[in-house]
């Protein structure tokens, strides 16, 4: 019988778990110990690709990696509280150990434990054969979850080549928009006039420039706005958001306002920073589910005074600008086109985020 399983079963602790491979005897030891139904409201190994991008909302740019297992361990606290846990956990776990083929790069695993205070990173190199890492690796597991639940087991992290923590706790409003208390929250006084949404993963001169033109155009204080839902995929986690939010100088929008529909509700009268791509997606019938429930958001967006001032953006080759395209009149007079000789900026976030060869 596992001591230390016994511990946590006998807290208040409940969570879900998803382990990819690398650690699943850390489940087997779970529930083989009694009182795991006080404990474990899930557990799950999407050992596939398709299984993993099931769980996340779409295929990782690396399985094994720190952003993958927070989306996890993010996705399995979601789904902790929806099935009713009131101490609420999910472990995400991503591995790369030894196997019968030849494996690039170093063995190590990703382990990241989400709670409503604070988001557990770690990663560990591994070396031995495999069944030595599992060893170290479910060892370590135990020590994360020592750690990040305060179990107070007294549970010391194996030998590794390395071993890297990182806690982060949240502020008092990153925690109330993961709860769904609150909408909104700026990180300074802003009036929400003119407002530049994105998932700036990374922010880089082109999105503060098209700020500044913006504020050019309307004669408004601009923010930008930095949703931490994303349609399909888990929250954002407190890593996550910490990250994102340290590379702005200006004012920014912390919202869980997915949709230009919701943050035109919570915005009236706005005006909206947007690249043509983006525009392109607003009038898509397909997002909305019929082209009737498109053509009544589009109704909605203008009868909330909506305005959107929109920038031209490369594609397949061709730099496009408002006038190159077709859009329905209603959300047509809402929109302040800018041109090609004004701005005309080829770089990407989702460029910058591809590995250099």
């Amino acid at each position: 019988m596992s001591q230390r399983a016994l511990t946590l079963h006998h807290s208040p602790w409940q969570g879900v778990l998803y382990v990819t491979g690398g650690g699943t005897e850390l489940l087997s030891e779970l529930l083989t110990t009694p009182g795991a139904s006080r404990t474990v409201l899930e557990a799950f190994v999407p050992y596939t690709p398709e299984s993993l991008a099931e769980r996340i909302g779409g295929t990782p740019d690396q399985a094994c990696s720190a952003s993958t297992a927070r989306a996890l361990a993010m996705a399995a606290f979601q789904r902790a509280r929806l099935l009713g846990g009131e101490s609420a956990f999910g472990l995400g776990c991503t591995a790369s150990l030894a196997t019968d083929r030849e494996k690039k790069g170093a063995h190590r695993a990703h382990v990241s434990i989400q709670t409503i205070a604070t988001t557990y990173n770690a990663e560990i190199l591994l070396e031995g054969d495999r069944a030595a890492e599992e060893d170290t690796l479910v060892a370590f597991l135990w020590h994360a979850l020592d750690q990040a639940l305060a179990l107070e087991m007294d549970v010391s992290a194996p030998k590794a080549p390395r071993v890297d923590t990182h806690r982060t706790h949240a502020q008092p409003h990153w925690r109330a928009l993961i709860l769904g208390e609150t909408q909104a929250a700026a990180s300074a006084h802003h009036d929400g006039g003119l407002l530049f949404p994105g998932a700036f993963n990374p922010l880089h001169h082109a999105h503060a420039r098209m700020l500044e033109m913006a504020e050019q155009r309307t004669g408004l204080s601009g923010a930008f706005e930095l949703s931490i839902v994303n349609v399909d995929k888990p929250l954002l986690d407190y890593t996550e958001i910490e990250a994102r939010l340290s590379q702005f100088n200006a004012p920014v929008w912390l919202t869980r306002l997915p949709t230009f529909l919701e943050k035109a509700r919570h915005f009236p009268g706005a005006h909206f920073v947007l690249g043509i791509d983006t525009l392109l997606r607003l009038v898509e019938p397909r997002y909305y589910g019929t082209t009737a429930d498109r053509d009544r958001a589009l109704e909605e967006l203008h009868a909330l005074g909506s305005r959107f001032v929109v920038f031209g953006r490369e594609h397949d080759g061709t730099f496009r600008v408002l006038e190159d395209i077709t859009l329905p009149a209603p959300l047509r007079s809402r929109c302040i086109g800018v041109r090609q000789a004004d701005f005309h900026e080829p770089i990407s976030s989702s460029d910058l985020r591809k590995p250099t060869p």
